[in-house]
C-alpha cells in the first residue's frame, strides 16, 4: 500500500506542471426566437412563421486551448461545432464546420491553419451593427466569403493598434474530404490591414478567389470599412467591390445608439447593385432597424425588423445568422440569446 501512494505521489508531481501549463476552456451560445417572413419573391408562399434557432447568433459549442510553450510560444487550438436548438440537430457539412483550426502565437503575432472566417468576413461583421446576424444582416445584401478552409492566416502583432492578417488556401472549398487531385479547387490569397485606436476603427480588405480549372476567370474583392464611436452614437461605414465578370457593388451606412446601461438601438440601409452592362442593372436595397436589451452581461433579448427592395432582377431575401431567407423580402425577428 505504501509503495502505492508513493507512486500516486510522484505520478502527481510530474503531471502537476503540464497541468499549469494547459488551458482548456468551453464556450458557446444558445439561441431561440420567433422569426416572422413575408413577401416571397420565389415560391409565392405568402408569409412564413417559425419558432427558429441561432437568428442573432449561430448556436455553438466551442473548444479553445492553449499551451505555454515557453519564451512567449503558445500553441492554441480552436473547435467550433454549430447546431440548432429547434430540432437538436448539428449544423453544417461537418462536426467542426464552423471553424477549426492550430495556431502557434507569440511576440511574431500568430500563425493558424485549418478553417477559419475569412479576414473580409472577420472586418464586415465587427463593422455592421447587426454583427451579420437577425433579419438586419449586411449579408442579406453584401456579398461575403464567410469561412475558408484549408486556409493559412498570419496576423501580426498590434503596433500601436495597426495589424494586418494575410490568408492564402489551395483549396478553400473544401470540409469534408481532401481533393488529391487539387481539381476545380478554389485558390484564395488575400490581406486586411486594420486600424484601432480610441473611438476610431478603419480597415481594408483584398482577396483573390480562383478555382483550379483552365479558362477559370479569378474573382477580385475588394472592401473598406470603418466605425466611429461617438458616445452618444457609433456610426459604421462600408464599401465593397466584387469583379467575378459582372461588376458587383456594395454599400452599408449603419448607426448603433446605446439606450441606458443594457439597451442598443440599431440601424443600418445596405445596398448591392450588379453591373451586367445592361441599361437597368439588379439591385437590391435593405433597410433594418432593430433593438437589443441585456439582462445580464450573457443573456439579452432581441428584436428586429428588416425590409429588402430587389429591382430590374435583384433577389436578395431576409435570413439571419443561421437561417436563409428562401425568398422572402420582410422579416421579424424576436427571442433571446445566452452566451456561456
Amino acid at each position: 500500500m505504501q509503495k502505492k501512494l508513493i507512486a500516486l505521489a510522484v505520478a502527481g508531481l510530474l503531471s502537476a506542471p503540464v497541468m499549469a501549463q494547459s488551458n482548456v476552456t468551453i464556450s458557446g451560445v444558445v439561441d431561440m426566437g420567433i422569426a416572422h417572413r413575408s413577401d416571397n419573391i420565389a415560391d409565392g408562399v405568402s408569409s412564413k412563421t417559425a419558432i427558429d434557432s441561432g437568428i442573432q447568433s449561430g448556436n455553438r459549442v466551442i473548444f479553445r486551448g492553449s499551451e505555454d510553450l515557453g519564451n512567449g510560444l503558445k500553441a492554441n487550438f480552436h473547435l467550433e461545432m454549430g447546431y440548432f436548438v429547434d430540432n437538436g440537430q448539428s449544423r453544417g457539412d461537418g462536426v467542426w464546420s464552423r471553424q477549426s483550426h492550430l495556431s502557434l502565437s507569440g511576440g511574431f503575432g500568430s500563425l493558424s491553419a485549418g478553417r477559419h472566417y475569412s479576414p473580409q468576413f472577420s472586418l464586415l461583421a465587427g463593422v455592421d451593427p447587426f454583427g451579420t446576424g437577425l433579419a438586419g444582416a449586411a449579408n442579406n445584401v453584401y456579398g461575403m466569403d464567410v469561412r475558408l478552409s484549408n486556409s493559412i492566416i498570419y496576423t501580426t502583432p498590434s503596433m500601436s493598434g495597426f495589424k494586418v492578417a494575410a490568408v492564402y488556401s489551395r483549396q478553400a472549398n473544401g470540409i469534408n474530404q481532401e481533393n488529391l487531385e487539387n481539381a476545380g479547387d478554389v485558390r484564395v490569397w488575400g490581406i486586411s490591414p486594420t486600424y484601432s485606436n480610441g473611438p476610431l476603427m478603419v480597415g481594408f480588405n483584398y482577396h483573390r478567389l480562383k478555382a483550379n480549372v483552365s479558362g477559370a476567370d479569378a474573382t477580385k474583392v475588394w472592401d473598406l470599412a470603418g466605425t466611429y464611436n461617438f458616445g452618444a452614437a457609433k456610426l459604421a461605414a462600408a464599401y465593397g467591390n466584387r469583379d467575378n465578370g459582372a461588376d458587383s457593388k456594395y454599400f452599408l451606412l449603419g448607426v448603433t445608439v446605446p439606450v441606458g446601461q443594457a439597451g442598443n438601438v440599431l440601424a443600418s440601409y445596405v445596398r448591392a447593385k450588379t453591373d451586367i452592362g445592361a441599361a437597368d442593372d439588379p439591385t437590391s436595397r435593405m433597410i433594418a432597424v432593430g433593438y437589443t436589451h441585456n439582462l445580464s452581461k450573457r443573456t439579452n433579448v432581441y428584436a428586429a425588423y428588416a425590409t429588402i427592395k430587389n429591382s430590374d432582377g435583384g433577389a436578395a431575401s431576409v435570413g439571419d445568422a443561421s437561417n436563409g431567407g428562401q425568398g422572402y423580402q420582410k422579416g421579424l425577428n424576436l427571442g433571446v440569446r445566452h452566451m456561456f
